[in-house]
């Protein structure tokens, strides 16, 4: 599975503060207080997700793993290969859209 080069160096390092799954949208906080929505195709169990550190985000089409620094992995079905992730920071300015 391929980096994803553009959203791997934005998310990097921060740590899951919040993680909820509702409605086909994976929503998560970060303790710096940026937000990432993931639309998906499948039920996300977004507890485990939490106090989890960001190392790389890996794609491949539809599919994006969320790599963390523990050597643990996210697997989530994206709603589709693009058009699915955005990133906003804590003040809600646009960092990311794909």
């Amino acid at each position: 599975m391929a980096l994803n080069q553009k959203l791997t160096p934005l998310i990097a390092g921060r740590t899951i503060q919040t993680a909820d799954w509702n409605d086909n949208i994976l929503s998560i906080i970060f303790l710096d207080g940026s937000s990432l929505k993931i639309k998906t195709s499948t039920i996300v169990s977004a507890d485990g997700l939490h106090g989890h550190t960001i190392q790389k985000v890996r794609q491949r089409g539809a599919i994006i793993n969320l790599d963390f620094t523990d050597d643990n992995s996210a697997i989530i079905n994206l709603a589709e290969a693009t058009s699915s992730v955005m990133l906003r920071d804590r003040a809600g300015v646009l960092e990311y859209a794909d």
